[in-house]
């Protein structure tokens, strides 16, 4: 049976001969999930061998990787703001770039918010509502879903990190739950990271995203926008006077975004822009 240094060597040649970026490195985090070891132990072991039912486990998973599946889905993990997340293919992968949204979530919590309460809408994996719990340990979190697949991996992900006796989750389209529990005007930040792709330009965006991805999570309709004009209008029922909206845009769709608030009872608050320099994160806030 090879050592753990040829089976890297043979799982990176072939990743690298499918077009895989960062093959050995992908190789190395394969051939440490099969081993169940961190990747610390491949290299001050790299000369131990494998055995071959682990060698068989591992190129299979080579093979999952060259074709195309994520391997965030195949190893059933992302890190995201410094905690590790449980993913499938039934939610979207979490980004760096939603770190942002995030971030700017925390800078609100300020001591004008003792008890602040956060709605996530389209929480998927649970990323922000739960990172957003573990960080804001006195805020209320409601985590809303149209998927009970979804919702099931961010209550395992709430659990993962101590934070579902702070989070409730709910299932519906975008703000409809919380009219059955009455918070018309309740609500201090109201957060998405919404599906903004244009379903138009789909054959522009990496094949693992389009092929293996979930295309609700992703895809806002013809110009990408649908998403947001729902949520500007019926966010507004619930956000309370002096609180906020932050969620996430598209790389080309701020203008269209201002347009749209405009017309609305929404102040713009800031826009904050991603490592490339790019629009993401937009913060508006209903006067109060």
């Amino acid at each position: 049976m090879p050592r753990i240094t040829q089976a890297i060597d043979e799982g990176a040649a072939e990743l690298r001969a499918s077009g895989v970026e960062q093959d050995r490195r992908t190789a190395g985090v394969l051939l440490a999930h099969v081993l169940g070891v961190d990747r610390t132990h491949l290299l001050t072991r790299s000369n131990e061998h494998i055995t071959g039912s682990q060698y068989e486990d591992y190129l299979i998973l080579i093979e999952r990787r060259a074709a195309g599946e994520p391997l965030q889905y195949i190893t059933g993990h992302q890190e995201f703001y410094g905690l590790d997340f449980r993913v499938t293919p039934a939610v979207l992968i979490p980004r760096p770039e939603t770190e942002f949204l995030v971030e700017r979530i925390i800078k609100l919590m300020d001591d004008s918010m003792p008890s602040p309460l956060i709605v996530d809408v389209g929480t998927g994996s649970g990323c922000i509502a739960v990172t957003v719990a573990v960080n804001v340990p006195r805020a209320r979190v409601i985590a809303i879903d149209l998927s009970a697949a979804a919702l099931e991996i961010a209550r395992t992900n709430a659990e993962r990190h101590g934070a579902s006796d702070r989070i409730e989750f709910l299932q519906g389209d975008l703000v409809e739950p919380l009219k059955a529990h009455h918070l018309e005007n309740s609500v201090d930040v109201l957060a998405s990271n919404p599906p903004y792709v244009n379903e138009g330009q789909a054959e522009l965006i990496q094949r693992e995203v389009r092929d293996w991805e979930p295309g609700e999570a992703l895809f806002g309709g013809v110009e990408g926008l649908d998403f947001y004009r729902r949520l500007f209008v019926e966010g507004l029922t619930f956000v309370k006077r002096g609180g906020y909206m932050i969620f996430e845009i598209g790389y080309d769709q701020l203008e269209a975004i201002a347009e749209m608030i405009a017309a609305l009872e929404w102040e713009l608050v800031d826009v904050v822009n991603d490592l490339q320099g790019i629009p993401r994160t937009v913060t508006l806030r209903r006067p109060g």
